[in-house]
């Protein structure tokens, strides 16, 4: 494919035909830069057309292994092989095979904007965690259950990334740092001024986003409590406002919540829920619902062994 030049073991170099990652900078001279990037199994990056016509990518893969998307097919790469990228025409999916390192050397400086990226990240889990440590585990969990639906229905997604679901999924909840602590955690039912914190939490996760990951990521953030037909919150939105990308973190919330101990609720089996969120059309995509009772039923979205019920952990 044009733009990207693989250099295996053993050949000469030739041009083909046809819960993060973690960043260091190793050393930088002048525009030249070169880093050190850790990435977690399964996690996919994009590769994106430089603005810069000179602009030059170098990536040596010393651990795990990538794989690419290509225009003629898929190609992966293992620990000792290469590839550059310049002149690339649109954006390429890269996924990790396993925990992968990857050195990664650049002429246009992108040290400083990766690592605030990942500090931000890293400061959003810390903010959730602190305040509430269900709101932790379940935004892992919509995370996996997400990126599962959007990888089977890929071919309708056309306005959000995968890398901008996953930000979008894993901090859907954010804005609850917000929400006091015996709201959060109130067993019993809450009073009408109490409720006001709950139906605003949305609005809040989606202001924390938008400035550091962008309007796509905080309006799909926003709308994963609004429902087809309008009796959703915060805006009341129905179906012609409420894209893809939300309604399938509003299907992966409300999955998640029906399969785990909340302290107030009776814990659905993996098919019992996805069987009645099939039966939801009214207020969830009927195509993202059979899509997860699919993945359920063939073994791709299962319960794992080492999760335990957690009955001192209350939320909502």
């Amino acid at each position: 494919m044009e733009g990207i030049t693989f250099h295996r073991l053993g050949q000469s170099f030739e041009e083909s035909g046809g819960g993060g990652p973690a960043t260091v900078l190793l050393s930088k001279q002048g525009n030249l830069e070169i880093m050190s990037h850790k990435i977690g199994s399964e996690f996919v990056v994009w590769l994106m057309p430089a603005s810069d016509p000179a602009a030059m990518e170098f990536f040596f893969v010393y651990e795990g292994g990538v794989e690419l998307a290509l225009d003629d097919g898929v190609v992966a790469l293992g620990p000792g092989e290469s590839f550059t990228v310049s002149g690339l025409a649109r954006e390429i999916p890269v996924k990790m095979l396993g925990d992968t390192r990857i050195l990664y050397v650049t002429n246009c400086p992108a040290f400083e904007s990766v690592a605030q990226f990942e500090e931000s990240l890293l400061a959003l889990l810390v903010r959730i965690n602190e305040k509430d440590h269900y709101t932790y585990k379940h935004s892992g969990s919509v995370l996996k259950y997400a990126l599962c639906l959007y990888d089977a229905m890929e071919s309708k997604m056309e306005t959000v990334s995968r890398n901008d679901m996953a930000v979008a999924a894993l901090f859907h909840d954010v804005g609850k740092c917000f929400i006091p602590v015996e709201i959060l955690q109130k067993p019993e039912a809450l009073e009408p001024a109490e409720t006001r914190y709950i139906l605003r939490h949305p609005l809040d996760s989606g202001r924390m986003l938008r400035a550091e990951f962008g309007e796509a990521v905080a309006e799909t953030a926003m709308n994963h409590h609004e429902r087809l037909d309008g009796s959703g919150y915060p805006r009341g939105l129905t179906s012609e406002d409420i894209g893809l990308p939300a309604r399938i973190i509003a299907v992966a919330d409300a999955f998640d919540a029906m399969t785990t101990f909340r302290g107030y609720n009776r814990v659905k089996t993996f098919e019992e829920a996805a069987e009645e969120l099939c039966g939801l059309e009214e207020i969830f995509d009927g195509a993202v619902a059979e899509t997860l009772r699919q993945l359920v039923n063939n073994g791709t979205i299962k319960k794992e062994e080492k999760e335990e019920t957690e009955p001192d952990e209350q939320t909502r």
